[in-house]
């Protein structure tokens, strides 16, 4: 199934339709830490053999970063100790089997906390045939985060008084497409200053005015109170899957569609929504591994694994970024520093590049370039796969004038406003692998594209802004 595709970053509403997704196996009796063998091959993007890889739920826990992921009817697990090599565990939880039950049709996405020495799993039950309601925040529970028990028992739905339950307060076909008619996506973390678990949620008011990101604290992780929304938004913005985290101070919600709104106050109305990507990335999420935040989101296929085809639901899960911010609470990305150490053996280094000079490449690789603009205005492009005739390729440009960046093929442009000084050295910093591009300008704008034809390999700089250079073209690659 599928996202609507925009062709620009922007604030948008993407009709999700989601797939059927998964539920547990017995407790084990003692914890076990997993270990990677010794000959397992580093990889910047994994993806299962068998399926697409949906919804990430990440985790870190005593040197393991924990990647949940919605696969087929499941939910899926896998674990790495370097964010390289990737381990597969057993799936963490299937759907359930009465047909009336809570999470009969599927298992959609949620989170993973620890409290106590239990690990506490929340996740949405799917079924519209359920008579209390068609979705719900669920939960399961485990010791050593790989044999997970559910507890039907702490199972909650939308109260009717806050936010809409069609149970108690009817349908809202003639109000909000089915997208909208939210209970479900449960992000809980801990609030140290208010010293009580939050619970946030793609959810609806009561009355369905309006979708927002709606609230629950509890102290315990079972008895949940509901609050009003920490955001109240329009349709035309699409806030499922909220990550709530908090970085310099401030609280973000990131949304499925990389963008993200910060809460200073709960009730917020129609706060600023703002990119933190632009492209093919989808329902990215975070976690700390109490030195930096970590973000991994999936990145779609196209239909027919065609430049041409329509975007799909589900793919490949992006290479480990590091979601930071500034000063101000901006937040930007950079990769992490695992991926560019993996890329350790230089294919190709020039200290002044020629414009319009094509270098042929390696079909992967990472490129460092500077560009040196003098004018202010302009543009500056870096073709990559590029034909051998040079009349197909892919690009990044940058207008220097009005600060727009783009990435793009013949078929789309994903272009986002960067806050770049039309006068200063701008660093490129490309990774091609695969099918995948993902390129961070100054190690803070990020631009990710699937990149499926096979144009060609190479590389080349074009400009219109006047006393342009570009310098330090570094190209490596991974033994």
């Amino acid at each position: 199934m599928k996202r609507i595709h925009p062709n620009r970053c922007r604030r948008a509403a993407l009709t999700v339709l989601l797939s059927v997704f998964s539920a547990v196996t017995l407790p084990a009796s003692a914890p076990r830490s997993p270990q990677q063998t010794a000959n397992t091959k580093p990889t910047l993007h994994f993806r299962p053999q068998d399926a697409k890889a949906g919804d990430v739920i990440p985790f870190y826990w005593k040197g393991d970063y924990h990647l949940f992921y919605l696969k087929g009817p499941d939910w899926a697990h896998v674990v790495s100790r370097d964010l390289l090599r990737w381990q597969e565990l057993p799936n963490a939880l299937i759907k359930g089997s009465d047909p009336l039950g809570p999470d009969w049709e599927s298992i959609w996405t949620g989170s993973v906390v620890e409290h106590g020495g239990t690990f506490y799993l929340f996740y949405t039950g799917k079924n519209s045939n359920d008579p209390l309601g068609d979705q719900k925040v669920m939960q399961a529970r485990s010791v050593d985060l790989i044999h997970w028990t559910k507890h039907p028992e702490y199972t909650f739905y939308a109260d009717g008084k806050i936010y809409w339950n069609k149970t108690i307060n009817g349908a809202i076909d003639d109000k909000q497409i089915y997208h909208h008619q939210a209970f479900r996506d449960p992000h809980v973390v801990w609030n140290g200053r208010e010293n009580r678990w939050w619970l946030a949620l793609h959810a609806m008011l009561a009355d369905g005015s309006a979708p927002n990101v709606g609230l629950y604290t509890s102290r315990d992780l079972t008895h949940w109170t509901p609050h009003a929304p920490l955001v109240v938004y329009p349709a035309s913005v699409s806030g499922d899957c909220p990550d709530l985290f908090e970085l310099n101070g401030l609280w973000n919600v990131n949304c499925a569609d990389y963008h993200y709104m910060q809460v200073r106050d709960t009730g917020a109305i129609d706060p600023p929504v703002q990119p933190y990507d632009c492209g093919d990335l989808r329902v990215a999420k975070t976690m700390s591994d109490g030195k930096r935040r970590i973000l991994i989101g999936w990145i779609g296929d196209y239909k027919n694994d065609s430049d041409a085809g329509e975007y799909e639901w589900g793919g490949t899960l992006s290479m480990p970024r590091e979601l930071y911010a500034d000063a101000a609470g901006q937040l930007y990305q950079r990769p992490v520093r695992e991926v560019v150490r993996l890329f350790d053996r230089t294919a190709l280094r020039e200290k002044r590049v020629g414009l319009n000079t094509r270098y042929d490449l390696p079909e992967n690789y990472m490129l460092t370039a500077t560009l040196f603009p003098q004018s202010g205005f302009g543009q500056a492009t870096l073709r990559f796969r590029e034909s051998a005739d040079r009349t197909e390729g892919y690009s990044l440009t940058v207008d220097f004038q009005t600060g727009e960046i783009g990435i793009g093929s013949r078929y789309r442009t994903f272009q986002r406003k960067c806050g770049i000084d039309p006068y200063a050295p701008l660093k490129i910093r490309l990774f091609v692998d695969g099918t995948i591009a993902e390129c961070f300008v100054n190690d803070a704008y990020c631009f990710t594209m699937r990149i499926y034809d096979s144009l060609g390999t190479g590389v080349s700089f074009r400009s219109t802004a006047p006393g342009l250079t570009v310098k330090d073209l570094v190209v490596r690659v991974c033994e």
